[in-house]
């Protein structure tokens, strides 16, 4: 009897350990909330407005500091580049590079232990559980009306991500005014 009651918190700790490691790490395609800013020609000498896109799927909130909160997904894209005529991504196709052509936004890369350009956050039970850096990816933007439609093609270590944006931008204006 003694050996049975020895063995037993062993079984179970290995039971627990082993389903939690076979949970996959949750990935939604469809974003349905999201910001874009305009921080305009942000960078000296590139005749270019340059605005992020924040998008998030529907079960994502933030509280009143800003926290998120719940599962699933975010894609950011930090630079986005477009003629100094708009303050938003205009309708068609854009692809990423590092040219700063107009049109285009920048890859994905860790900068000191931080994601920026275009990345992708899984997000479970209010904790980062994964980032993918995306690189050879497009996106292609159309709209109706207030209602913007984004259909993501993300690439990541040799992976692709579908993902869908629908919904109406809020629109944040970062410029700086002289």
């Amino acid at each position: 009897m003694k050996k049975i009651i020895y063995i037993l918190p062993f079984l179970l700790l290995a039971c627990s350990s082993k389903k939690s490691s076979e949970q996959p790490d949750v990935l939604l395609s469809e974003l349905t909330q999201g910001t874009v800013t305009c921080y305009g020609a942000y960078y000296k000498g590139l005749e270019r407005n340059v605005v992020s896109l924040d998008l998030y799927s529907q079960d994502i909130t933030f509280d009143s500091l800003g926290y998120v909160h719940g599962t699933g997904t975010n894609l950011y894209i930090s630079d986005i580049f477009i003629p100094l005529t708009d303050t938003v991504p205009a309708v068609g196709t854009y692809k990423c590079d590092t040219t700063t052509a107009l049109n285009t936004f920048l890859p994905g890369i860790d900068f000191e232990g931080n994601p920026t350009g275009t990345y992708i956050l899984r997000i479970a039970d209010s904790k980062i559980s994964s980032i993918i850096l995306c690189n050879d990816s497009s996106f292609v933007l159309s709209r109706i009306g207030e209602m913007t439609e984004i259909q993501f093609n993300l690439v990541a270590d040799k992976k692709q991500y579908k993902l869908h944006f629908r919904g109406v931008l809020k629109y944040e204006d970062k410029r700086q005014h002289l």
